[in-house]
């Protein structure tokens, strides 16, 4: 794909009317999390756990009324001594699910981010998550995978499958769009 096409190619997938209603659903559940004071928990894998990583940050920096508003989010993809151990230990299949049981409350929302919606680490991680009662958002691509089925809801970009680079490029500008949507809301709100 060239330079050009793949810009436009991108353009194309950020400008679906269907991704606007999910992003701001997916900002009222985050909100929701929030305002019950839960915790939001993140995972990817690869290209997608720097996505998770860089999302915590940008929930970490949303500000309430200019100031600095407490929002436990966590990627559970940062801890490499942990993900390596129960790699090791147990199995890769159950880094983020064995995290989650671990770490994880009934209401908080964990947050998926997969290309091809197939790793097995992350569904098993979803699956966890819904016996213990949290909400489940996947930010996915391709056809949205078995991930799609298994979350509670999904934003998918749709594209043909191994387009890894727009999808990945797509899921940040999605995260971006979520943070901004939450600052809007936050700021239109008395208290929190």
């Amino acid at each position: 794909m060239s330079e050009e096409n793949y810009f436009t190619f991108l353009e194309s997938i950020l400008s679906e009317e269907a991704l606007v209603p999910q992003i701001k659903k997916a900002t009222q559940v985050i909100l929701d999390c929030i305002s019950s004071k839960n915790s939001i928990w993140i995972l990817g894998n690869g290209g997608s756990a720097s996505t998770a990583e860089h999302f915590e940050t940008d929930l970490s920096f949303v500000r309430y009324n200019r100031k600095s508003l407490k929002i436990n989010a966590a990627a559970l993809t940062s801890n490499s001594a942990l993900i390596s151990a129960i790699s090791n230990d147990i199995g890769f299949d159950k880094v983020f699910s064995h995290q989650l049981q671990r770490k994880a409350s009934s209401d908080d929302v964990c947050i998926v981010i997969s290309a091809s919606g197939n790793s097995v680490n992350l569904i098993n991680g979803v699956r966890v998550a819904k016996q213990m009662g949290l909400k489940s958002i996947g930010i996915l691509g391709f056809d949205g995978g078995e991930l799609a089925s298994q979350v509670d809801f999904s934003i998918v970009v749709k594209t043909e499958i191994g387009k890894y680079g727009p999808v990945e490029d797509a899921h940040l500008a999605i995260c971006h769009a979520i943070s901004r949507e939450l600052l809007n809301r936050l700021n239109t709100l008395d208290v929190i």
